[in-house]
């Protein structure tokens, strides 16, 4: 994941010909009336302070217009680099700015009295436009997919779907949108906000969210369904991203995640606050009744009978802890799945071929099965 690095560069301004402190340019605080401009949902805006917020307003403007140079932010480079990290996070949408840029402070003798930002750009004006375009039409192949009168879980479910059926997981130099709605590919960040930047554009309040996944830097989501917070992570929903196929489709338990279950493989970094997420309202396997509480092989039947009725290819199952080891034991150990498809076959009319072996996946941290069905 590329980081924020800030490149200070000093430019020390001596008194020349009686030169008075009043007389070299000055940055004006913030007005006392100041309201920060309201751009849609910004997370980490929302946790700076107001001063911070000032100095952001003003870099962004700068970035928005393709500004080489954004002059008159207060002389304090950390606040920069945490202002400059914020819009990086907040604004998927920026993809021609590569989240870097050299900060430059003005010394009067001792004294710090202003500093400009030069940003690091990917790309002219020009082909921003062009690449505006091809982002505009994977958006508008996305959206097209999505019902009218749609609930906030349905289309969050069919942006994590739509991301992970047309990206592969792959190392790119930089964390952008333009990875995942251009070429198809991308790393954990890149998908981050890809799924960030179209929850936005359809009215749903999604931040980007960096830490350690399994002890390895990693970027993920946290989204907010009819104004409650939930974690979804696209990568880890992806097949590719554990070297499976494509084909398998997404992996379902990491949608609509609650804390507990988040934090049994993911650190998010300690840099802004977080909501406990303790709803399971958006659980996917809840909302499918694919959710089971212990096992029994009657209710896997009743399960896969479903998915069957709707012609899905894969059964996708849930369980609590002790009805997933009873599950596990009982599907797979001794061959219950046959009987439970067998079972499945005959009440709905579907052939199935049992002759052949039977693929499966299981995750044992979330306690979750995805059995391919054997048409």
């Amino acid at each position: 994941m590329r980081t924020l690095r800030a490149l200070p560069l000093f430019l020390l301004l001596g008194l020349l010909g009686g030169c008075s402190l009043a007389e070299q340019v000055a940055v004006d605080p913030p007005p006392e009336d100041y309201v920060a401009v309201e751009d849609g949902f910004r997370y980490e805006k929302s946790c700076l302070s107001a001063q911070e917020q000032y100095t952001y307003d003003q870099v962004l403007e700068g970035l928005q217009s393709h500004a080489l140079r954004i002059e008159g932010l207060y002389a304090d480079t950390d606040m920069i680099d945490r202002v400059v990290r914020a819009i990086d996070r907040d604004y998927p949408e920026l993809f021609w700015f590569s989240g870097t840029g050299q900060i430059e402070v003005t010394y009067l003798r001792d004294v710090s009295i202003k500093a400009d930002y030069v940003p690091e750009y990917t790309m002219d004006e020009g082909l921003q436009a062009e690449v505006q375009a091809m982002v505009d039409q994977w958006e508008k192949d996305c959206v097209a997919g999505i019902p009218g009168g749609a609930s906030d879980y349905e289309k969050a479910i069919h942006v994590y779907e739509y991301l992970i059926d047309h990206a592969d997981y792959k190392t790119v130099e930089e964390n952008s949108i333009v990875n995942i709605m251009v070429y198809g590919e991308g790393l954990c960040g890149c998908y981050a906000k890809t799924a960030q930047y179209m929850l936005g554009r359809l009215g749903i309040p999604c931040a980007y969210i960096s830490g350690q996944a399994d002890g390895v830097s990693h970027a993920w989501n946290l989204v907010w369904l009819d104004g409650v917070p939930c974690w979804m992570d696209p990568t880890w929903g992806d097949p590719v991203f554990e070297g499976g196929n494509s084909g398998d489709g997404p992996a379902y338990e990491f949608f609509g995640l609650t804390s507990e279950e988040l934090m049994r493989t993911h650190t998010p970094d300690d840099t802004v606050p977080l909501p406990d997420c303790t709803s399971r309202d958006y659980n996917y396997f809840i909302r499918n009744e694919l959710y089971l509480e212990g096992y029994q092989s009657d209710q896997v039947a009743a399960a896969v009978e479903r998915c069957l009725q709707s012609g899905k290819n894969r059964v996708c199952l849930q369980f609590d802890a002790d009805g997933y080891r009873q599950a596990i034991q009982g599907l797979f150990s001794q061959g219950d799945i046959y009987k439970v498809f067998r079972i499945a076959g005959d009440i709905t009319g579907v052939p199935l071929n049992l002759s052949q072996s039977i693929r499966y996946s299981v995750n044992d941290t979330m306690y979750t099965m995805s059995i391919k069905i054997p048409y």
